[in-house]
């Protein structure tokens, strides 16, 4: 057994998450947007006129929307100038797409020294981690999160990482891989324990943060945490198919439904739904770099 940290260690891990915390407050955070956008998904009923209203409020987002639906990938043949004409032409799913990524990307596009995610692969890999929680809530009926909260969890599981890339030795990783506990030797907090420190001040709801904080544990102290669960999933089907995590996708890499037979057994999955809705959702992370190829 591991001996206990002195007082005077203590105090200097103290002082580190300190400094650690108070970095966070430099991060760029979401748009207003996602979490009125959240508010909204949480009705019962609500149209792509509710879903214009909450857009109009950042205008910034509503011109880099409108960029993206007018890029050569949508091919419209005329030029599309408001979110209801955007609607019409790529969907309600794609639009949603295209507001988290527009939302996420100065935050998330960056380069990090000590993770070795490839050009925008940091990026990539959560917006397709947020895509792959959202189809698998859909998948269940009752599921522990909404389909948009399930899709921000995965968007922001990882998000605890850009603060601690700068406290990680960028030659002490196996292949930009780190583990938990080497995350809080240096930083004091692993990513998911940061993570949930980060959304919290952005007032992201509790629910949305539990599944993000333990992504890696979902059965932490226990207690399922359905959410996480989900999250968990969703990552480790992105990993096997390298969404993110080398430059060229393996989306022909066949799942295992036995490697993943724990999880979905504790959310109740249906039985003999899952490898369908994986054939599905290769459809659309297929085409998810090429969504936002212009959003530059």
């Amino acid at each position: 057994m591991p001996d206990s940290p002195s007082v005077a260690g203590l105090v200097e891990i103290k002082t580190l998450q300190k400094r650690v915390l108070a970095q966070t407050e430099s991060l760029p955070s979401l748009s207003t947007v996602v979490g009125e956008f959240l508010q909204l998904s949480a009705k019962e009923y609500f149209t792509a006129l509710d879903f214009e209203k909450v857009l109009i409020k950042d205008q910034a987002l509503v011109a880099r929307l409108l960029k993206v639906a007018n890029s050569s990938f949508f091919g419209s043949s005329r030029a599309i100038q408001t979110v209801h004409e955007a609607v019409v032409l790529i969907g309600m799913d794609n639009l949603k797409n295209i507001v988290y990524a527009v939302s996420s990307s100065g935050l998330l596009r960056r380069k990090l020294k000590s993770y070795r995610y490839p050009e925008a692969g940091f990026w990539l890999h959560s917006m397709a981690v947020g895509m792959t929680c959202r189809a698998l809530m859909e998948g269940l009926r009752g599921g522990p999160l909404g389909s948009e909260e399930a899709f921000v969890a995965g968007l922001m599981h990882d998000i605890g990482k850009l603060i601690i890339d700068d406290y990680l030795d960028p030659a002490g990783g196996a292949n930009g891989l780190y583990s938990l506990d080497t995350e809080r030797e240096a930083a004091g907090f692993d990513h998911a324990e940061l993570g949930d420190k980060i959304v919290e001040r952005w007032r992201i709801p509790g629910h949305i943060r539990e599944a993000l904080r333990y992504h890696h544990d979902p059965f932490a102290g226990g207690e399922f945490h359905g959410g996480a669960a989900v999250v968990n999933l969703a990552d480790r089907i992105c990993n096997a198919w390298c969404v993110g995590t080398r430059p060229l996708m393996d989306l022909g890499r066949e799942i295992n439904e036995d490697d993943y037979a724990e999880i979905l057994a504790a959310l109740t999955y249906p039985p003999g739904s899952f490898l369908p809705l994986l054939w599905e959702l290769r459809q659309k992370l297929a085409v998810v770099g090429s969504y936002y190829a212009e959003d530059e």
